[in-house]
């Protein structure tokens, strides 16, 4: 495993000094400047609120506050909660706890239940500002991330086996998980890459049955997702506070053939007062800190022509900004909570008391 890079935050940089920033470092040369990626009104606000709600809520607010949070300051009246057929109680928990925050929260039809193209275009024609992901199984969820036309972040990462923590995966990958883990397939068992297209994603999701999604963790569920697309290169777009979760799902990847690009949220080392935030807005207040920087994630990703893309506990609103402007698919596979040790269906279970 190789040190991150000092300029781009990635693992993929061999760079050998963790202080150096090699020549070939893609942030060099022709890649954009902050102000450049966050040129328009709407991107600014976006990652001045997420860095706002990072810091107001750091260890104190759940996620499910944290969405609430971050939908009021950037004025979003509508938010459509998705979710696969088996995860109707989470969402609609998170329905009512939304409504209760005076948001105008929408749940899908019955009907729409297994159908994410469908839950995606029912929000488009009611006019969703912000979509949130209260659980769907891997293939779902990478065809309703495409298909959304507003924001989408996740509150929950669906895992039947590890009760919806993900993160457990990565935590016992060296004990009673690794034989699920590491050397599920071999590269010479890969399908030649299928391509994006919506037909091809919405046949490979239906081949993956149900019964399998609970037997399976999220990460088995993704890797299996990404061996049938005949994917060999991931993206993964990580925050800074994931860095150790970040090398194990490193090496659980490659331990399965993939070859992997990854990002850190705070690539380019951009302070965080060019965004205009004050000392006493900071996680930290009187200590340097850099901003959240989730459209040179994507851009690095882009770039590096990644086929499928991960996100590993980018924050609220951070992730959202990942997954609109990604161009591969892309899927969560740990939604960070720091008060509920990422275990984030938690705090919607605390609703029924």
């Amino acid at each position: 495993m190789s040190l991150q890079c000092a300029k781009c935050k990635s693992f993929a940089c061999r760079t050998g000094h963790s202080d150096a920033v090699p020549e070939d470092c893609p942030m060099n040369a022709d890649f954009p400047q902050f102000d450049e990626l966050y040129a328009t009104d709407d991107r600014r606000d976006a990652a001045y609120q997420s860095a706002l709600v990072e810091a107001l809520g750091y260890c104190r607010w759940t996620r499910l506050r944290e969405i609430a949070e971050f939908a009021e300051r950037m004025g979003y009246a509508r938010v459509g909660v998705a979710h696969c057929g088996d995860m109707a109680r989470e969402a609609v928990l998170t329905a009512l706890y939304l409504r209760d925050r005076a948001l105008e929260a929408r749940l899908p039809p019955e009907k729409y239940k297994c159908d994410p193209l469908g839950q995606a275009q029912r929000f488009a024609s009611e006019n969703t500002q912000l979509n949130v992901i209260a659980g769907m199984c891997v293939g779902h969820e990478a065809i309703f991330i495409r298909a959304s036309q507003a924001p989408v972040t996740v509150l929950v990462a669906r895992d039947e086996r590890f009760c919806h923590n993900p993160a457990a995966a990565l935590y016992t990958a060296d004990s009673y998980s690794h034989s699920q883990l590491f050397g599920r397939r071999k590269r010479s068992e890969r399908v030649p890459f299928r391509g994006w297209d919506q037909d091809t994603l919405s046949e490979l999701a239906d081949t993956l049955q149900p019964a399998q999604h609970d037997e399976w963790c999220r990460l088995e569920e993704t890797m299996e997702f990404a061996h049938r697309l005949g994917v060999t290169h991931i993206g993964v777009s990580f925050c800074v506070g994931f860095r150790n979760e970040a090398r194990l799902l490193t090496r659980v990847l490659e331990a399965n053939a993939f070859r992997v690009s990854s990002t850190c949220c705070k690539t380019g080392s951009i302070p965080k007062e060019e965004l205009g935030i004050l000392d006493s807005q900071k996680v930290r207040p009187n200590q340097l800190e850099m901003i959240c920087n989730p459209l040179a994630q994507a851009e690095l990703l882009n770039r590096a022509e990644v086929q499928l893309v991960l996100v590993l506990g980018q924050c609220v609103g951070h992730d959202a900004a990942t997954l609109a402007n990604v161009q591969a698919p892309a899927v969560c596979v740990v939604a960070k909570d720091r008060v509920l040790a990422h275990n984030t269906v938690a705090a919607l279970y605390e609703l029924e008391g």
